[in-house]
């Protein structure tokens, strides 16, 4: 019995989609080609290719640059369906206050915090 606990404790952390499709999705949301992130990013359009194919590993160093290239956090890249990345630096520099956050954004951000203070990781 704990051998098949082990095994979905395994299984639920297993992200939806491969950091190649992710990479992909996010380039795509910022309508980038390859060759513009590559740019950006001061790499080499072949390693974001080989990257979304997932023919490459990349090193810590290229996905921080790639990361800053599509303005989010590294830790985007590796988020799983049960973890959200909220990247705060970029949110504040997109919306100034709290009534410019869109509809979504303002009650994600509202349930985060009041989750916060249920467990008394804020008051």
């Amino acid at each position: 019995m704990a051998k098949s606990k082990k095994i979905e404790n395994k299984k639920a952390s297993t992200p939806e989609y491969n950091l190649g499709e992710r990479l992909r999705y996010l380039r795509e949301q910022r309508k980038m080609t390859q060759k513009q992130l590559a740019d950006i990013a001061k790499i080499s359009q072949a390693t974001i290719a080989h990257i979304e194919k997932e023919t490459k590993d990349p090193s810590v160093e290229t996905l921080r640059k790639i990361s800053e290239a599509l303005d989010i956090h590294v830790a985007t890249l590796f988020s799983t369906n049960d973890v959200f990345v909220f990247d705060l630096k970029r949110l504040r520099r997109k919306y100034t206050n709290a009534d410019l956050l869109t509809p979504h954004l303002y009650m994600a951000l509202g349930k985060i915090i009041q989750y916060a203070k249920d467990i008394k990781f804020i008051e």
